[in-house]
């Protein structure tokens, strides 16, 4: 029998956890190869305080004020604590009413709400300095009445007068003038080289899928351009090694089915499909003068770990590339590094080795490019400060 436990390290340790997990319950963005770190790495220094399961910035601030509502009761901590987790219910409720059809956390399941805003923004608040206070929310609403204060960045906006007031209020995600110009303070202050803090700064918000796509990366300061060019090069290589991987996983279960894996067969056209489309639409020049040990040098300046066997498996990866030209899945050298990568970090768990493992995967892992949190995420907030003016 496997169980989770929680380990009682820091409040960091435990919102890394949480990230990490939140990525498994998310079947496309599966990372079945170990390349979370890098990824994740290169999205905090583009897009700092974020994460991949916020949805609107506004959240920067009911989080706030609903601990700042539930801290000012004189009663104990834990119903200080009820009283938080009774708001933050109530904020889905006024959210509906209030016209948000999406983005809304909870909307689904309301009252039976486990994973709570304060839980999804705890961590980004503190990268923003929105919040000062460094602990636990527990530990957050221990504090006296008197002191919660202080908890906060100076400056933070003050909630509407009508805010949670009742069980018929309404909210919506639109950030009023003030509010805006606090949070770009808090970008400004916290992170002033960072992408995201120049985004916010812009007048209009672009619709790109990917941010290397953005029309105005041309005028990016240099720093900015060397972070979004090693972000677009490690989504467009290590896509291929993900397609490679879910192709060969799909011939082996076919091969296991016989003839009742017509299914499996699908799969395979389609991911050897895909395999020629990468092929043909990544640049062959762009991975030529990629300078990876200043890549590693980015990521080792962040809180991600990105070990000595990955960036092993990623020069790997870039030197099959470049001398196959692109032409990875008939390659055998290429298909032996995806399966021993996989095989290296899963044990006996591992796909290629454990039939049963296989016959319960989805059939689909780490399919979609990686971008970095900028759609939906960083490109929700970026137009909500737009918005605001």
């Amino acid at each position: 029998m496997s169980f989770l436990a929680w380990i009682d390290f820091d409040q960091a340790d435990r919102d890394r956890t949480r990230r990490i997990m939140d990525l498994f319950g998310q079947e496309d963005t599966r990372d079945e190869l170990g390349l979370g770190s890098v990824r994740d790495a290169l999205a905090d220094l583009m897009f700092p305080g974020t994460s991949t399961i916020q949805t609107r910035l506004r959240y920067m601030l009911f989080v706030p004020w609903t601990y700042r509502m539930a801290g000012a009761h004189k009663g104990t901590a834990t119903a200080r604590r009820e009283l938080a987790r009774a708001l933050e219910i109530r904020l889905i409720e006024a959210l509906v009413r209030g016209g948000e059809t999406q983005n809304v956390i909870g909307s689904a399941a309301r009252d039976k709400l486990k994973r709570l805003p304060s839980d999804v923004y705890w961590a980004g608040l503190l990268t923003l300095g929105v919040r000062r206070f460094q602990g636990s929310r527990n530990a957050c609403l221990e504090a006296a009445p008197g002191e919660a204060a202080a908890l906060w960045a100076a400056g933070l906006p003050h909630a509407p007068e009508d805010f949670l007031s009742s069980s018929d209020s309404t909210a919506t995600f639109s950030l009023r003038t003030e509010e805006a110009g606090f949070l770009r303070d808090r970008l400004a202050q916290e992170a002033p080289r960072s992408l995201f803090t120049l985004l916010s700064r812009h007048a209009t918000a672009a619709d790109c899928d990917m941010i290397w796509q953005h029309p105005a990366r041309a005028e990016w300061p240099e720093h900015i351009k060397r972070i979004v060019g090693h972000a677009e090069r490690f989504s467009r290589l290590m896509h291929g090694a993900s397609l490679l991987y879910n192709l060969m996983l799909s011939e082996k279960a076919a091969h296991m089915q016989g003839a009742d894996g017509s299914s499996w067969h699908e799969r395979i056209e389609t991911y050897s499909t895909m395999l020629d489309t990468w092929a043909t639409e990544t640049p062959r020049d762009l991975f030529d003068d990629w300078d990876l040990h200043d890549l590693w040098l980015l990521a080792h300046g962040t809180i991600h770990d990105v070990k000595a066997h990955s960036r092993r498996f990623i020069e790997t990866w870039r030197d099959t590339v470049r001398e196959t030209r692109g032409q990875v899945q008939s390659d055998p050298s290429a298909r032996a590094l995806v399966r021993d990568r996989e095989t290296r970090l899963k044990g006996a768990k591992s796909r290629f080795r454990n039939d049963g493992a296989l016959m319960r995967w989805s059939g689909a892992s780490g399919t979609a490019p990686l971008n970095f949190r900028w759609k939906p995420v960083v490109a929700n907030h970026v137009r909500d400060l737009v918005d605001a003016g």
